[in-house]
């Protein structure tokens, strides 16, 4: 079965993926700015990718960014754009190297997980399930968001001003 590689409360590998407008999705270029919510699908799930859109506000008045990260080629991933215009960047990780910086599986084994970070990649919260329905509700992802938020200094809701 799969498991995380990172475990909580340790920091996340640096990395950069090329996302569809061109721009480059560099993970290290949100150190100190903004919390990361990053999913690793080995199979991307339309409906998990459809509702999780559906919750990408909320989650981003968190002062969050969502990433999902996936093996499918480009231009799978592109035509996901066009058809359902998702409001997060998918990244297209075709050799798996950035995949397997995080989560430990078996060839052709499918899972999703999620990483929750503070702003300086510190993970807070993280999670290995066989499939999307295995990851806890969108809204327990907004919850976790606002406790690290609470936990920020120079936060406006931080407790520790």
């Amino acid at each position: 079965m799969a498991k995380s590689l990172v475990p909580e409360r340790s920091i996340i590998p640096q990395f950069h993926l090329q996302a569809r407008d061109g721009e480059v999705f560099d993970s290290s270029g949100y150190k100190r700015k903004k919390n990361l919510v990053l999913f690793f699908m080995t199979r991307p799930d339309l409906d998990f990718l459809m509702r999780l859109d559906e919750a990408a506000a909320a989650i981003r008045q968190q002062n969050a960014v969502i990433a999902v990260v996936s093996p499918a080629c480009s231009e799978v991933i592109g035509a996901l754009y066009q058809a359902h215009r998702l409001s997060f960047a998918v990244l297209s990780d075709e050799k798996m190297e950035v995949l397997r910086q995080f989560i430990s599986f078996a060839d052709r084994e499918a899972f999703t997980a999620l990483f929750i970070t503070d702003r300086y990649g510190d993970v807070f919260f993280e999670y290995v399930a066989t499939a999307a329905a295995g990851l806890p509700p969108f809204e327990d992802i907004v919850k976790s968001l606002e406790f690290i938020e609470s936990q920020c200094p120079e936060c406006e809701g931080g407790t520790f001003r």
